[in-house]
């Protein structure tokens, strides 16, 4: 973006039409990826627990999967979807400014 504008993302809701489809799913994408990320050792014990224990994994695993789903769902929030949508959008925004910059550069 411009060196000296300031894009205020906090709190901020898109309208529905600033991100095509493909992006939304990036957009969704993006933020699972960053909550099992950020849950990495309840997902990693799950999976150990699961291994470990074959056929009867939920009977035996029960604790592992309620302390996984418990940290994945704190990190899929509408905020953290916004926050991600807001990276998209303003990826999207420093594309054009630079396509604007080449074209009058080459003018």
């Amino acid at each position: 973006m411009s060196a000296g504008s300031e894009v205020q993302v906090s709190g901020s809701r898109l309208p529905i039409w600033a991100l095509s489809p493909t992006e939304e799913k990036k957009a969704r994408a993006n933020l699972k990826d960053s909550a099992y990320k950020s849950c990495d050792e309840f997902v990693k014990a799950m999976a150990d627990c699961a291994k470990a224990h074959g056929i009867k994994v939920f009977p035996a695993c029960d604790k592992q999967r309620d302390k996984m789903k418990e940290c994945i769902i704190a990190f899929q929030t509408d905020k953290n979807l916004d926050n991600e949508r807001d990276l998209i959008v303003l990826a999207k925004i420093d594309k054009l400014e630079k396509q604007l910059k080449e074209r009058k550069s080459s003018q």
